[in-house]
């Protein structure tokens, strides 16, 4: 058993495509509905695309950044914090915590695919 599981959060990490669509499957066959569905996939594969993005970066440039990172993250919901105050004149905690959420998810998952790309040049060039 801990094996399998082991198994599948290497397989998330390593193909956070895969969990994001695993989960939206799952979801809009449990629920039916499409809309909340992508939003749950979106939600919670975030933190794959993540990890996803560390671990690529770690492998080609040879360390971590996971304080640049967490540093984005940190940024993204100050920004939104900000923002929301600016235009609501008041902080809803749930709504900035979510919307930085879903703007991670929208950086990590173009940096997951922009890092993937340079992956393959990169193997490409050096065979």
């Amino acid at each position: 058993m801990e094996n399998l599981l082991s198994w599948i959060v290497a397989t998330a990490v390593t193909a956070p495509l895969l969990a994001w669509y695993l989960v939206y499957i799952i979801t809009v066959k449990m629920t039916r509905k499409k809309k909340f569905s992508f939003r749950l996939a979106v939600d919670l594969s975030t933190i794959f695309f993540i990890l996803s993005v560390h671990f690529i970066l770690i492998e080609l440039v040879g360390k971590s950044f996971l304080w640049v990172i967490l540093l984005m993250i940190i940024g993204a919901a100050g920004a939104f914090t900000v923002l929301h105050w600016k235009t609501k004149d008041d902080i809803h905690i749930h709504k900035v915590i979510k919307g930085a959420w879903r703007f991670n998810f929208l950086l990590f998952s173009t940096g997951y695919v922009l890092l993937l790309l340079i992956g393959l040049v990169h193997r490409i060039i050096s065979v």
